[in-house]
């Protein structure tokens, strides 16, 4: 399917140039030398919250949701949370030792964002815990069943397409179902991109999803939960505070 795969031209496309006024300045500069002396790992910081966003983005893309059926709730949502983590896993895990530490924070960024949605959920102090650790698990299952279907390349399509259907959609659609159909595909066509991206571009988050096509006809916005409705306002209020920050 033409949709599942890039080529590498067309992986270009969602390469973006992010300006990191630290960067831009002189290595001699006072303020660069100070951040290079107090602030190590900064590059591994923006990097992260780079994917983090990315993330992020595609968590509050409706059109996407709508077009794979992904509900608001909170297992769907923490399901599309990890999977998007899982991409990006497949490709640090390439890089090696270097990319490491990346991948170790990218997956703890996962798990701050499980917490809030736990905490804005007003899960009780004596459950917390264990239910924290109940996603992980279920999560972490996703991933490895993720990983063992990429083990078969001739039949990766449908073995992709199995283990969405048993996590994210919890065995409850057919097998046909067009949203689980939909999302096989998205997969794929996002591994594609995140493999065939020059390394420095990777490493730094210095890029887009790849765009799928979805339909552009009218549709009802979602009925968000409080705790999403409250997360969504949140995640707003930071960026606008970041921008400030950064301007």
């Amino acid at each position: 399917d033409p949709v599942c795969e890039l080529r590498p031209e067309e992986a270009l496309r969602y390469v973006v140039d992010h300006v990191d006024p630290i960067a831009e300045m002189p290595v001699w500069h006072p303020r660069r030398v100070a951040v290079k002396l107090t602030d190590p790992f900064r590059d591994r910081k923006l990097a992260v919250a780079r994917y983090h966003r990315l993330i992020l983005e595609r968590l509050d893309n409706e059109p996407l949701l709508a077009a794979f059926g992904v509900d608001t709730g909170f297992n769907m949502q923490a399901y599309f949370m990890i999977l998007h983590a899982w991409l990006l896993h497949q490709r640090l895990v390439l890089e090696g030792s270097k990319a490491k530490r990346l991948d170790e924070e990218l997956f703890e960024t996962c798990w701050t964002l499980t917490r809030n949605w736990l905490l804005l959920k007003k899960t009780p102090e004596y459950r917390f815990d264990a239910e924290l650790q109940n996603v992980q698990e279920y999560m972490l299952g996703c991933c490895i069943a993720m990983d063992k279907a990429l083990e078969r390349p001739d039949v990766l399509p449908a073995r992709v397409q199995q283990v969405l259907w048993n996590n994210m959609y919890s065995g409850s659609v057919k097998k046909d179902h067009r949203g689980l159909m939909r999302l096989t595909k998205y997969i794929l066509r996002q591994l594609s991109l995140v493999l065939q991206l020059d390394t420095d571009r990777f490493l730094t988050g210095s890029f887009v999803w790849a765009d799928f096509p979805v339909s552009d006809g009218p549709r009802q916005p979602l009925a968000l939960p409080v705790w999403r409705q409250q997360f969504r306002e949140q995640v707003v209020e930071f960026e606008k505070m970041d921008n400030e920050s950064n301007s």
